[in-house]
């Protein structure tokens, strides 16, 4: 049993998160920032306890993949295929069903197919085939390289890895749902530890869902968790400037730049956090 359990989103944090978000992308052009606030509004949604409404979230679901499919240009919209599959995921689980978002996946996997051999074999391309796969997707889902390969089966050299290959590593281990026994689930959580000691909170957050979604609760788990809900702030958002770093130029949007990818990261971890802390429970209970 762990000495002390994360601490959690109250329902009233989770409507001031949602918020937040919502206030920075209604009327935005910015479609990234409008996916991203999206995606976290459906992780808070599916919250014990949330009052935010579901129904609303597939109609702007709906909204926004009309925008994306009638867009001139969207290969120039350097957007993630993962958020957009999240978003379709969660929204499932809601019993809702938003077509254009459908049209996208479908426009998606076929792209994924022509890429390289090599691309294929990225972790990031790889995450994605598995969740298309997992949608009835026809994706064939490529092997990682032979290098990485073996990486993923020597946990005791992920320390000397850099912080690139940290996140390609959580990418394959979530691709491949391969289970973490606890020896390994320690080890990527004290990486977790080290990353956020870095304030490189994105790095982090990837690390402690691939561990709670395929590994055994620990202490170190728990204590980076804890770090992550401490950076709420008042108002909703996750985060804090380094104030090491250089000013930001004028007219720099700190929120889209900082705030926004932070609490996107943190709610999706909340989200994974309870879903899993769920199922251990009916684990034990059975």
């Amino acid at each position: 049993m762990l000495k002390t359990v994360p601490l959690s989103l109250s329902a009233e944090e989770a409507v001031i998160t949602s918020s937040y978000l919502k206030r920075l992308s209604d009327g935005s052009s910015n479609l990234t920032l409008v996916a991203q606030s999206l995606f976290a509004r459906c992780c808070l949604a599916g919250l014990s306890g949330s009052a935010l409404n579901a129904d609303d979230l597939g109609a702007e679901a709906i909204a926004l993949g009309n925008r994306i499919l009638g867009h001139p240009q969207p290969g120039q919209l350097d957007m993630d295929p993962l958020l957009l599959i999240e978003i379709h995921w969660r929204l499932k689980a809601f019993g809702i069903d938003a077509a254009p978002i459908r049209a996208l996946l479908e426009r998606i996997a076929p792209e994924l197919l022509a890429q390289p051999a090599d691309t294929q074999r990225v972790g990031r391309v790889r995450l994605i085939a598995s969740q298309l796969t997992q949608l009835g997707f026809a994706i064939r889902q490529a092997a990682p390289a032979k290098q990485m390969a073996a990486k993923l089966k020597s946990p005791e050299k992920w320390f000397a890895a850099s912080a690139v290959e940290m996140a390609e590593i959580a990418d394959h281990l979530l691709a491949d749902q391969r289970p973490l026994d606890g020896l390994t689930s320690s080890i990527l959580s004290l990486i977790a530890l080290a990353e956020l000691r870095n304030y490189r909170i994105d790095l982090g957050c990837v690390l402690l869902r691939a561990v709670r979604r395929l590994g055994e609760p620990c202490p170190e788990s728990t204590d980076a968790l804890n770090f992550i809900a401490l950076q709420r702030r008042r108002d909703g958002r996750y985060g804090f400037p380094n104030q090491f770093a250089e000013s930001p130029e004028p007219g720099d949007d700190q929120h889209l730049r900082i705030y926004v990818p932070l609490t996107v990261n943190a709610v999706w971890l909340f989200s994974v956090e309870a879903e899993c802390r769920q199922r251990w429970q009916v684990a034990v209970g059975a």
